[in-house]
């Protein structure tokens, strides 16, 4: 047990749909010293039963997905800590051995996704998405230009990002949580590699889901603008993808795909900010 150890911290609520694949390839992995923390927001399905399946260990906290984050983080004993969400899917056994070789060089890492069982129109436009994104990497690695995230982090970069951000944001931000502590993460390092081919992430099957979600966090969107913090941030997430007329074929699709999200986030936004 020389090998460093590797915390997964996984926040969820009502995930039981998508936990059980999550957490079946972590357990699959063939690295040997790995800790798997679930921080959930007192799901009403059977997600904190799948997860003691498991053998996960389990933290509950009325808190959101920034505050969660950061509890996760607070209780993990890791010397690397993957964030990983509960609905995406580790790609195969070997993802974290090659993670931990490649951070002999790197402080963290972005993990290269691809939509999980691509089946519909909507799934599709989410994998044009990511194609388009991971092909022009050199401009998406930067918080503020681009949507990638790094997932995998040295211990000490982790610490002093959550160390930055303001602690009322943690119990009520949902939406743009992960691009918060990579923007704060980045101030501290620019040292980001990328692990190819990494992560599969489910998708919602139905406009309808996707207008669900995207509604959410448009609302939480709002919550965090009337802080007045991650302004510059906030203001480069919501448009269309950077650098995306550099590939029409895919282009068109991510412009589609962010136009249907947009219908979603904005509706909550402005529903929120009515007080309605």
């Amino acid at each position: 047990m020389n090998k460093p150890l590797v915390s997964v911290t996984i926040p969820t609520y009502n995930s039981g749909k998508t936990l059980g694949k999550c957490l079946e390839s972590v357990m699959n992995q063939t690295y040997g010293n790995i800790e798997v923390i679930v921080v959930d927001s007192f799901s009403t399905d059977k997600t904190v039963e799948i997860a003691e399946e498991f053998g996960a260990r389990v933290i509950q906290t009325r808190w959101k997905l920034l505050g969660a984050r950061y509890l996760g983080f607070k209780e993990s004993k890791g010397d690397f800590i993957l964030l990983l969400d509960s609905d995406q899917i580790l790609t195969s056994k070997q993802v974290i051995n090659n993670a931990v070789a490649l951070m002999e060089e790197n402080d963290m890492l972005i993990f290269g996704e691809h939509t999980y069982n691509v089946k519909n129109w909507l799934q599709k436009l989410f994998e044009a998405d990511r194609k388009l994104v991971h092909k022009l990497s050199n401009i998406h690695l930067d918080p503020l230009e681009g949507v990638l995230l790094a997932r995998f982090y040295r211990r000490e970069i982790l610490e002093k990002a959550f160390e930055k951000i303001p602690k009322k944001l943690f119990p009520s931000v949902i939406a743009h949580d992960h691009a918060i502590i990579y923007y704060e993460a980045y101030k501290v390092s620019q040292n980001v590699g990328i692990l190819p081919d990494a992560v599969w992430h489910i998708e919602p099957n139905s406009l309808l889901e996707l207008l669900k979600k995207n509604f959410r966090y448009g609302k939480s969107a709002y919550e965090i603008v009337k802080t007045g913090y991650y302004k510059d941030l906030l203001s480069k997430k919501v448009r269309f993808r950077k650098g995306a007329i550099k590939d029409w074929k895919l282009g068109i699709q991510t412009y589609i795909l962010s136009g249907l999200k947009g219908v979603g986030y904005y509706l909550g936004y402005f529903l929120a900010k009515l007080d309605f």
